[in-house]
């Protein structure tokens, strides 16, 4: 090695350390997106966007929808709730007269059925217990099925 190039080894050895590894070193990991809170608000308003829109399709269209983008041309605010990180899923019977909703987050999730514009099934689970993280209330309605249950996962 050049006698120069030996004199700025030290400094260059500084500045790579500087540089690279004290970063990675005191790299506090930030929270992005959603709290669990606002996420589990979120996935039951969702759930209620979704069964709304599956019945104002039904009066329009006779049949229930099997596809998340006919609902979102009815409400849009659906949208939000996806880019969140909000799984919703549909199933339709071949008839189009009963439909199966799911609708899930990483803290909860909920499912829900109608049929002929009865609710036949409504279910909660809790996936993450976390502060402002719970299952809605039921509402007590005749021939309603309703679970809530609660997993906590580590």
């Amino acid at each position: 090695m050049p006698p120069n190039f030996q004199r700025f080894l030290p400094i260059i050895l500084i500045v790579f350390v500087l540089l690279f590894v004290l970063p990675a070193v005191f790299h506090k990991s930030t929270s992005t997106g959603p709290s669990s809170s606002t996420l589990s608000t979120e996935t039951i308003a969702a759930m209620g966007i979704v069964d709304k829109a599956e019945q104002t399709f039904k009066v329009s269209h006779k049949d229930y929808s099997p596809h998340v983008a006919d609902l979102l041309i009815i409400a849009p605010t659906l949208g939000h709730d996806l880019a969140d990180g909000i799984n919703v899923q549909l199933d339709v019977s071949s008839n189009g007269q009963t439909y199966y909703a799911q609708v899930a987050s990483s803290v909860l999730g909920m499912d829900r059925s109608r049929s002929v514009g009865k609710e036949i099934a409504n279910g909660c689970l809790v996936i993450k217990s976390n502060s402002g993280v719970a299952c809605p209330v039921a509402k007590t309605a005749a021939k309603s099925t309703t679970t809530t249950g609660t997993t906590t996962t580590t």
